[in-house]
């Protein structure tokens, strides 16, 4: 059983109180700031001039704003458990971000016409985001995302045996932590693509690339010989997709292309090297040493075209078609 004392309301009321008082305190200097020269009195009657947001800068309209705070965290019970289902730290957080730059009405012609960008979960969070968009839109479109995960998972419920006694099997007790599996990994995910050409109906192109890295360890459970082991993994994974393609008008038809190639490579291991009691039972045999390496090479290539026309706006035909092939190789090698 596992009581969390200290988190959400209490952080969220001192968060809250912060941002408050910063907010505050930031209007207060930039009123100060921005206080504007006596000037003789309107009448009544006259009508406030319109006030837009932002800040300018050349040619473009800065918009920005941020929120931040800090979590307190205390934990009665089973830290692992409560880990395993929030995985919240204390800490300093990102709540949000954002900044936005565009250019003002006819002022564009420039590098880019807007540039956005918004970030959220930085911090203390398991999780969090960060996303870029910029783009003319006459030349290019470009859309970034990448996105960050903590996954922990340590409970003594899960592959947590307890053999009874007898002469074909052997006493162990359960794990009072963890069972015998269990992860404390980290991902990384991204999604970048590139549009040349975007208003452009005859013709435009696009260009992408997707990363993701997987790393972190992880115990396992190993039964030989009528034995049961349990050993600690170091995953560590990674793939890489590569796209490009064209979409365009021919006539009244509406035709697409796009290639994509996929890479991906496991090195997960073992290496414990000179060791022992890796044995749940330490009654009987345990291991001296052990090592395991099953690296893993693969690739997938596909191809997709698709055309669409609309005949006397009333029937819409649509064909696709894709191919795909997908090769893996893998060595497993394992010392004991």
């Amino acid at each position: 059983m596992t009581r969390v004392r200290t988190i959400g309301s209490n952080m969220k009321i001192q968060t809250t109180a912060t941002s408050a008082l910063f907010f505050v305190l930031l209007c207060m200097g930039v009123a100060v700031a921005q206080q504007p020269t006596p000037s003789p009195t309107k009448s009544p009657d006259a009508q406030p001039a319109n006030v837009e947001a932002g800040e300018d800068h050349g040619g473009y309209t800065l918009t920005s704003s941020i929120e931040f705070g800090y979590r307190g965290l205390s934990v009665d019970g089973d830290h692992n458990k409560y880990r395993s289902d929030l995985n919240y730290s204390a800490g300093p957080r990102l709540f949000d971000s954002t900044f936005l730059m565009k250019a003002k009405e006819g002022a564009g012609g420039g590098f880019f016409d807007t540039l956005l960008v918004t970030s959220t979960g930085w911090g203390a969070d398991p999780h969090g985001q960060v996303r870029v968009n910029i783009e003319n839109p006459k030349w290019y479109k470009f859309d970034g995302t990448y996105r960050k995960f903590k996954y922990f998972r340590f409970v003594n419920n899960f592959v947590n045996p307890n053999w009874v006694f007898s002469p074909s099997n052997f006493s162990v007790p359960p794990n009072p932590i963890t069972g015998e599996h269990g992860y404390n990994t980290d991902t990384k995910l991204g999604d970048f693509d590139l549009t040349l050409l975007p208003n452009n109906r005859l013709i435009h192109f696009t260009i992408g690339y997707s990363p993701e890295r997987y790393d972190g360890p992880a115990f396992t459970n190993y039964h030989i010989g009528g034995n049961e082991f349990n050993f600690q993994q170091n995953l560590r994974s990674r793939a890489d997709d590569y796209r490009f393609g064209a979409e365009g008008r021919l006539g009244p038809i509406d035709l697409s292309f796009l290639q994509g190639f996929r890479r991906f490579r496991d090195d997960s291991f073992t290496d414990l090297g000179p060791t022992h009691g890796i044995n749940l039972n330490t009654a009987v045999g345990q291991f001296t040493s052990f090592q395991r390496n099953e690296p893993t090479r693969g690739d997938i290539n596909f191809t997709r075209f698709s055309a669409h026309t609309l005949i006397a706006k009333k029937l819409d035909i649509t064909g696709r078609f894709i191919y795909s092939k997908s090769t893996s190789d893998f060595t497993f090698l394992e010392y004991a």
